[in-house]
């Protein structure tokens, strides 16, 4: 006769295969789980890492006495008003970036610490005032910038809705065109000087719409035309602007985002306060992040805190993060 296997030794084999291969599903699952988790978890980590990185970027070119925090109903506060810190509903972050497409913050200076002028080299602003020579009828002479056609083409490439050139872009050839000179050591009430309006507090503009004009002293040469120079304080240094920004958190139109408490985060930018202008309905928009749950900002001693926290899609996965603009 031949040996076989009996029936009973048949179903041990059965259930201990069965229990190895439950066993191997159960490890291969728990794998699998802890792969995606981990990759989730990156994913949301570098989301969240480069939104941060988007706006502390623009902040690093912030003018200082411009920044915000506004409320939804248009309120707003300077951000180092102790006010901000008291009202959660301070949630939009809105400030004035220098032109620093076309700053120059590389200049030589002679031994008596005087600007060398430098011909022939691209097109610049070096950020100082000679206040000896400007007037209102020279205009404002900076020793060390070079205002050429390709300054003036760069903010209308910078600001124009489309390739059309037209009355919408900005033009640095007027001088209320939609640039401005914003200078240091200026006292600048944030309620009125930049323009910014809630609507209750009447616009008293203390920065200087600025222009170039053909002719020695405005294209390829060094000085600006202020609107209004005889009313207008200045001093040795100051920054170009051309637009504002504004970081705004929104509630977009999907029911999922709306259930799960998540919303986007946009910028606003392309837009000119001081023009009489707001970040809605004139300013541009980008998308920052999406499935955000919290964005905080704070000011204290010059350095603005930001956090933020975004929920990953489809999952309870929520990572903060931190981040510091001096």
């Amino acid at each position: 006769m031949k040996r076989a296997f009996t029936l009973l030794e048949l179903v041990v084999v059965i259930v201990v295969l069965g229990i190895i291969a439950m066993m191997s599903f159960n490890a291969i699952m728990n794998i699998y789980s802890n792969y995606f988790q981990t990759r989730t978890v990156n994913e949301l980590e570098t989301q969240t890492e480069i939104a941060l990185e988007q706006i502390s970027k623009r902040l690093e070119h912030r003018i200082k006495p411009s920044v915000i925090a506004r409320k939804p109903s248009g309120e707003f506060l300077a951000l180092n008003d102790s006010g901000v810190n008291l009202d959660a509903k301070y949630e939009i972050l809105e400030f004035i970036p220098y032109a620093y497409e076309i700053f120059n913050d590389v200049i030589s200076l002679d031994a008596n610490d005087h600007v060398i002028e430098q011909g022939g080299k691209a097109g610049r602003y070096s950020g100082y005032a000679d206040l000896a020579k400007s007037s209102p009828v020279t205009g404002m002479i900076s020793p060390g910038s070079n205002f050429t056609t390709g300054v003036v083409e760069t903010i209308k490439d910078l600001t124009c809705k489309d390739d059309a050139r037209n009355s919408k872009c900005v033009d640095f050839e007027n001088k209320d065109g939609g640039v401005v000179a914003i200078f240091s050591d200026v006292y600048y009430n944030v309620q009125s000087s930049f323009g910014y309006s809630n609507g209750s507090v009447p616009v008293s503009l203390d920065i200087a719409k600025v222009g170039v004009k053909d002719g020695q002293r405005g294209i390829n040469g060094n000085t600006l035309e202020i609107s209004g120079f005889d009313g207008k304080q200045i001093s040795e240094q100051y920054h170009l602007a051309y637009t504002a920004n504004a970081i705004v958190p929104e509630q977009s139109a999907d029911p999922k985002d709306i259930a799960n408490g998540v919303f986007d985060l946009n910028l606003y930018y392309d837009y000119r306060p001081w023009m009489g202008e707001k970040y809605k309905p004139n300013g541009e928009k980008a998308t920052l992040a999406k499935n955000v749950t919290r964005f905080v900002f704070t000011e204290k001693n010059g350095v603005i805190v930001l956090k933020l926290c975004m929920r990953a899609k489809n999952s309870e996965i929520t990572i903060c993060k931190s981040k510091a603009v001096y």
